[in-house]
């Protein structure tokens, strides 16, 4: 419905122009403008060189139509125009075609012609078309006869109308956000979803601000474009509702696997002090829906609660990529599906989580974890912190139950408690439903954490469900009042704080892992311990820091 009404405004505004200019009372009306750079040229040519060289236009102009006087003029202009060549030659677009001086008349078509003189007398010439909230500007400058050594420009260029704070929505020139109206505005045009948008500034989204409110729903249902946080924040975000699936943004590439290379991401954003209780199925506090999209490097904190399924602080169901990021929201949910998890719910199969954490408690039924309630995906160097606890079933420090999926050097520190299938790291390890096993690896994980229930409770692992494989893995059996586990080797705490304990099941303290020998136990490196300026790439630079330094006794 949005996009019918907007189709329709659009298609007034060339006979609103016209309405207005054959003598109705009213004040003048001014639109900006975007121009669309990969749809927007002007070619410079002549010249004593012969040169002919073509300029990318970007920026923006205002229109603005005054009934009374009977004109339309280009108000304000800022664009520049610039060559792709090396010297990136760059034209103020004002400049030369003097827009802001040129006389507007409008044509029988609809069409605006503009006319007016350049600075060298050449004659200028304008032509916008108006249509579906784009403006088709094609232009010309002409010398005066019989000169010589001139330059002519040609324009032929597609803005616009101004949506949100600016931008295009292109990869280039995306969407600005500046504002709490400019997302909602998003969310309420669903012919947008699949643009690119930069968040310029902080915005919250308290509901006791004014024009603010509660959601009942995603503020953006379903999203195939690029949103980039641009390291601001979203707060504050309040959603009650019941519909699924429930987030800042509901589904992410609601698609498919078969078209994974549609680029859907959103990235370096915070979600602060989110409020969100939902009872369907897929409830996060960023997205809903991971389906077949990346989330990298955001967070959330405050709180997640869902009485339906896949419940996470961050993501509710993950069937695509999250990597580097992290979740402290408080996270709760009594649903008996899906999973519940401090960071996702449930990372289905072709889901991965990379190089994340979290650190906020969770609580719930069954499937419940400290990073992921269920998974049957990878997960791959994280951790988790937070408290976790259960009254139901396969409860685990980092994830609740590990069906078909792989834990890969990772850990939890955290106390966990539960009923039956309960473990430091995984609850259960595998799955069996009626006659279908599915197995679960775990390689090079460890778990400290108190571990407590009423039956099948392990240090590492609780129970194994289905076919396990579980190599290089340990727990602390002082730490965690459990000598026993369904995988894994129990160590004491002191050797638990040594890194030959590790080395010798292959652990790689160089690139993945880093301890406090005979103080901490392992934890994963940020960066590498070759990244000596911590980039995030090894290369020649840390050499020469690495040669610089040597023998100095100063670090590098």
């Amino acid at each position: 419905m949005a996009a019918l009404i907007n189709s329709r405004i659009m298609r007034i505004v060339p006979l609103l122009v016209a309405v207005c200019l054959v003598g109705m009372a009213a004040s003048a009306e001014t639109s900006t403008y975007v121009f669309v750079p990969d749809q927007s040229k002007v070619v410079q040519t002549g010249g004593i060189a012969g040169i002919h060289w073509t300029y990318s236009v970007r920026g923006e102009f205002q229109l603005t139509v005054d009934p009374n006087a009977g004109s339309v003029s280009f108000a304000h202009v800022d664009a520049n125009a610039t060559d792709d060549s090396p010297f990136k030659r760059t034209l103020d677009l004002n400049h030369v075609f003097d827009m802001t001086s040129l006389v507007g008349t409008v044509e029988p078509s609809g069409s605006i012609k503009f006319t007016g003189k350049a600075s060298d007398d050449s004659d200028i010439l304008i032509t916008v078309t108006l249509q579906d909230g784009l403006a088709h500007l094609i232009g010309q400058t002409t010398p005066p006869p019989n000169s010589a050594d001139f330059f002519i420009f040609s324009l032929n260029a597609v803005a616009q109308v101004l949506k949100y704070g600016g931008g295009s929505g292109t990869a280039d020139d995306p969407y600005q956000i500046a504002t709490a109206d400019g997302l909602v505005a998003l969310g309420e045009t669903p012919e947008d979803y699949d643009k690119h948008f930069i968040l310029t500034a902080d915005i919250d989204l308290d509901p006791n601000l004014l024009g603010r409110k509660i959601f009942d729903e995603a503020v953006i249902f379903f999203f195939t474009g690029v949103f980039d946080g641009n390291g601001h924040t979203i707060s504050h975000l309040t959603i009650i509702g019941p519909r699924y699936p429930v987030g800042l943004f509901g589904i992410l590439n609601p698609y498919g696997y078969d078209v994974l290379d549609r680029g859907t991401e959103v990235k370096n954003l915070g979600i602060v002090d989110v409020n969100i209780t939902g009872s369907g199925d897929c409830v996060g506090g960023l997205v809903g829906d991971n389906h077949y999209g990346s989330v990298t490097h955001c967070y959330s904190t405050g709180a997640v609660i869902s009485t339906g399924g896949s419940t996470g602080g961050l993501v509710g169901s993950n069937g695509g990529h999250v990597k580097r990021c992290y979740s402290t929201a408080a996270v709760s949910g009594s649903g008996n599906f899906g999973g519940v998890g401090g960071l996702v719910g449930g990372n289905v199969r072709d889901g991965d989580v990379t190089e994340c954490y979290s650190t906020g408690p969770v609580t719930g039924n069954s499937c419940v974890g400290g990073l992921v309630g269920y998974n049957s995906g990878a997960i791959t160097r994280c951790y988790s912190t937070g408290a976790v606890s259960g009254t139901g079933d396969n409860v685990g420090g980092l994830v609740g139950i590990n069906a078909y999926g792989t834990v890969t050097e990772c850990y939890s520190t955290g106390t966990v408690n539960g009923n039956y299938c309960v473990g430091g790291l995984v609850g259960s390890n595998g799955e069996c439903l009626g006659r279908e096993c599915y197995p679960g690896w775990i390689s090079k994980c460890h778990a400290t954490g108190s571990v407590s229930g009423t039956g099948g409770v392990g240090g590492l692992v609780g129970s194994i469900l289905g076919p396990s494989v579980v190599t290089g893995s340990f727990w602390d059996i002082q730490t965690s009042g459990q000598t026993t586990s369904d995988g894994g080797t129990g160590k004491t705490t002191a050797e638990m704080q040594t890194a030959g304990t590790f080395l010798e099941a292959g652990w790689d303290f160089v690139n993945v892992w880093g301890i406090g020998e005979n103080q901490t136990y392992p934890y994963l490196r940020k960066y590498s311990a070759a990244d000596i300026n911590q980039d995030a790439s090894v290369n020649f630079l840390d050499l020469a820091l690495l040669a610089e330094n040597w023998l100095t006794g100063v670090a590098p």
